[in-house]
């Protein structure tokens, strides 16, 4: 017994191996721009990861007797910004899936871009992944958001993990092995989200 999990676990890291190389990096990455770029804006937190993620759709109606209730994943960034105004700042979200019967690895992509952004602290974007995408796709495993300003790359955050043992590479949603899967990644005016909370969020274009 104890050689066949010694087996199925050399498998795993092989498999992990194959699509992401080695594994032996921290997950977690922040501000990938350095000096200037770095002073424009710093992310700080982002969630997507784990079960605290998940939301369930609200009821707007109050009377449907056979509610189907779906789940999504809400992806929220917070961010500093230095500049008393930065015109736009696009934010591209990454997602790496792992399918439950297969154990698969999709990426998902996905870009919100916000729009006059005033000096401050603590700025909230966020972004959602579709309830099917979760059914069909598997699991989440990691999360990543990158922040660009005039086309170049001032910040990114991630988190996630493989398994127990098998942390992310650094910057693995760049991985060339993984070709991203767009749309399954929406912006908060296109789901049943948009007017909950809606000032706490800075304007999409």
């Amino acid at each position: 017994m104890k050689t066949f999990y010694m087996w199925r676990r050399l498998a795993f890291c092989v498999a992990l191996g194959v699509v992401f190389g080695s594994v032996g990096t921290e997950a977690q990455t922040r501000g990938r721009a350095e000096g200037k770029s770095a002073s424009v804006l710093r992310i700080h937190q982002l969630t997507g990861y784990g079960p605290r993620s998940l939301m369930r759709s609200p009821d707007s109606s109050g009377n449907s007797r056979n509610r189907n209730v779906r789940e999504w994943v809400e992806m929220a960034v917070q961010f500093d910004t230095d500049p008393e105004w930065v015109d736009e700042v696009t934010f591209t979200y990454y997602v790496l899936l792992k399918h439950r019967a297969t154990g698969d690895y999709t990426l998902l992509k996905g870009v919100v871009t916000y729009v006059d952004v005033a000096r401050g602290r603590a700025h909230q974007g966020v972004a959602y992944i579709r309830p099917n995408a979760l059914a069909r796709l598997g699991d989440v495993v990691g999360v990543a958001v990158e922040a660009q300003v005039k086309g170049e790359v001032v910040s990114s955050f991630s988190e996630g993990k493989l398994g127990p043992n098998a942390k992310l590479p650094q910057e693995w949603w760049l991985n060339p092995k993984l070709a991203p899967k767009e749309g399954y990644i929406v912006e908060k005016s296109k789901t049943p989200f948009a007017l909950i909370n809606f000032d706490d969020y800075e304007a999409a274009k």
